[in-house]
């Protein structure tokens, strides 16, 4: 039996648009990662809980870029795209995870003040071993190949809807998406209300009473871009697998393509402008304090010594 009235859907351009993406979004995460190590950032909670994030998105980026191998895909790379396409559903797992702890931990402390440092250790652990462990089913089942235009759980075979990696499909990526951008939709909401809610009844910025509270809440604000750019990127790839079931839209597969790549590439992005403006507002402070210690008449020498045992961030080392 023939049903290859689908066949026509894979094309060389996208997969190439694709790829090309990511390799942007590589660059991206390699940057603000570098950039975090050199500063010494990374001693800091608020940005170890952003580095995650992009760590997963350059996971993502790199197994993706080995899709240009499969360009012209014949079966004695069979082998090689299960393996990528393994790791690129581990990679997209992690970020995932990743993302889903991040809106967790800014969910916990809008509602009850607590910064849960000591929880790092299990989101590293579960945002690591459920990513490994999901992905094998279809491993096990051997749905892992060329799907369309990259090798990933295959929703065809031969032309032919394949029913049972449609089903995987969504059961070990998008059934957790959905999931999470329920859920991290629903935080986002409960976390804008709350905040506005409390600023009402206190007469403050932040809403919250204590200076300490205050202070932690405004360097948590940065994270509240991850789960934002998530949930944007991520409603356009369910609408196409809904669509990939009934009547299989080239456009929409096109556009929804390009949410991942996009994604990872502003996670990369949000972390180097995130660094860009508070450096920028440390250099504004070392200036203020300049100006005022050179007006009060004190040594330069003294403000010297000063800026080298000071660090000056508007983030706690402690977070």
């Amino acid at each position: 039996t023939s049903c290859n009235s689908n066949a026509s859907l894979t094309s060389k351009h996208l997969i190439i648009i694709h790829e090309s993406l990511f390799c942007t979004s590589m660059v991206a995460c390699l940057f603000a990662l570098s950039w975090v190590l050199c500063l010494k950032l990374h001693r800091q909670l608020l940005y170890r809980l952003a580095a995650y994030q992009v760590i997963g998105s350059l996971l993502l980026s790199i197994f993706n870029v080995c899709q240009l191998h499969f360009l012209n895909y014949d079966d004695s790379k069979y082998t090689l795209c299960v393996i990528v396409g393994y790791l690129d559903q581990v990679a997209a797992l992690i970020k995932l995870c990743f993302g889903g702890w991040v809106t967790f931990h800014l969910f916990y402390f809008v509602l009850f003040y607590k910064n849960l440092t000591k929880l790092e250790p299990l989101y590293i652990v579960t945002s690591v071993l459920l990513p490994v462990v999901i992905p094998v089913i279809p491993l096990v089942t051997k749905s892992y190949g060329p799907n369309g235009q990259w090798c990933w759980i295959q929703g065809r075979r031969f032309g032919c809807e394949y029913l049972t990696g449609f089903v995987e499909q969504f059961v070990t990526f998008y059934g957790p998406l959905l999931l999470l951008l329920v859920l991290e939709s629903s935080a986002m909401l409960i976390m804008l209300v709350t905040v506005y809610y409390r600023s009402c009844q206190q007469g403050n910025v932040s809403g919250f009473g204590s200076e300490k509270s205050k202070t932690i809440f405004k360097q948590l604000i940065p994270l509240v871009a991850y789960p934002i750019i998530f949930c944007i990127f991520s409603i356009p790839p369910l609408i196409n697998h809904v669509y990939e079931l009934t009547s299989p839209n080239y456009s929409l597969r096109v556009f929804s393509s390009t949410c991942f790549p996009i994604s990872s590439l502003a996670a990369g992005l949000t972390l180097i402008v995130h660094i860009a403006i508070v450096r920028c507002f440390a250099a504004r402070s070392r200036r203020a304090q300049y100006d005022v210690i050179h007006d009060s008449g004190v040594e330069a020498v003294t403000f010297k010594h000063e800026t080298n045992t000071t660090t000056y961030s508007v983030f706690d080392s402690t977070l």
